[in-house]
């Protein structure tokens, strides 16, 4: 991890990532502990030898304990389409282009049910459907002040304010909602941040709260999500975010059967990442 940054020898020289590989390190454990002056490194390296996971128990314990509920567990898609289609957007622009999102409403600590506690909103037309998916968003996470759940939360961050601009009349609702945002990746990987706002120190923030040997040293939650469950995405039809983006691309060209199932497939996809966020918070409580 890290090791674009490079790393430095007893004598001070820098290796970066094709000296590393010209000099015959190609592998993570070729890399002499002596040259690991980052800690997360150290502790990935520990991990890689003994194949025995590392948690930090308290900062997990206190990270969840930030959490108010109820929770809501939120994820976007979009459709960065190279040309603009609607107002306000740029060539590519994604963060203008919601199509999809999936909310779980977790009312209690581990109180959520898979089916009966999802609201999933899919456009289905290529028309300017954002403030019909803004509304009904809005409809279900409601301004009580509960947590909202989301993983790499600069992706929905920035979704939220773009949507504020194009939507004055709900900026309020859209701000505050940024403001309640949760990033569950922090519980593992750390966040200076957070943490420091909890009473540690600078370093001690830095320092991931969980490694595991599959995580081969990624953090993204098809990374993480079989290390807590049994869940996976390789059996469904629409597997990743690309696959759901051609899809809703693809809905104007569908027949009425095909556009029904590929309708279905999206919901399952999208309600699948949010559930998986319910599972690992889940499974941190445990730890």
């Amino acid at each position: 991890m890290g090791s674009h940054h490079g790393f430095k020898d007893e004598h001070g020289d820098k290796h970066e990532q094709y000296d590393l590989i010209n000099e015959g390190y190609v592998r993570a454990l070729d890399i002499p502990e002596s040259w690991l002056d980052r800690e997360n490194n150290v502790i990935q390296r520990r991990v890689m030898e003994s194949l025995v996971p590392f948690y930090q128990e308290a900062k997990i314990r206190e990270g969840i304990g930030a959490l108010k509920y109820p929770i809501y567990h939120l994820d976007f898609e979009t459709f960065p389409c190279p040309l603009p289609r609607f107002k306000g957007e740029k060539p590519y622009s994604q963060s203008l282009s919601l199509f999809q999102y999936s909310i779980h409403v977790e009312h209690e600590p581990g109180v959520c049910d898979k089916d009966e506690d999802n609201y999933s909103y899919i456009a289905t037309e290529h028309i300017d459907l954002r403030k019909d998916l803004v509304e009904h968003m809005l409809s279900v996470i409601k301004p009580d002040g509960g947590s909202i759940m989301v993983y790499n939360q600069s992706f929905e961050k920035t979704r939220l304010l773009e949507m504020a601009k194009i939507y004055p009349e709900y900026q309020e609702r859209l701000i505050d909602m940024t403001d309640r945002l949760f990033d569950l990746m922090h519980l593992l990987k750390g966040n200076k941040s957070l943490y420091e706002s909890l009473g540690y120190s600078e370093e001690e923030a830095k320092i991931m709260n969980f490694y595991h040997n599959d995580l081969n040293g990624s953090f993204s939650i098809k990374k993480v999500l079989p290390v807590f469950s049994d869940l996976s995405y390789k059996e469904m039809e629409i597997a990743n975010g690309t696959e759901a983006l051609v899809a809703y691309a693809r809905f104007p060209q569908m027949d009425e059967d095909t556009f029904k199932n590929t309708y279905r497939d999206l919901l399952e996809y999208c309600k699948q990442d949010t559930w998986a966020m319910v599972k690992i918070l889940m499974e941190l409580r445990k730890i």
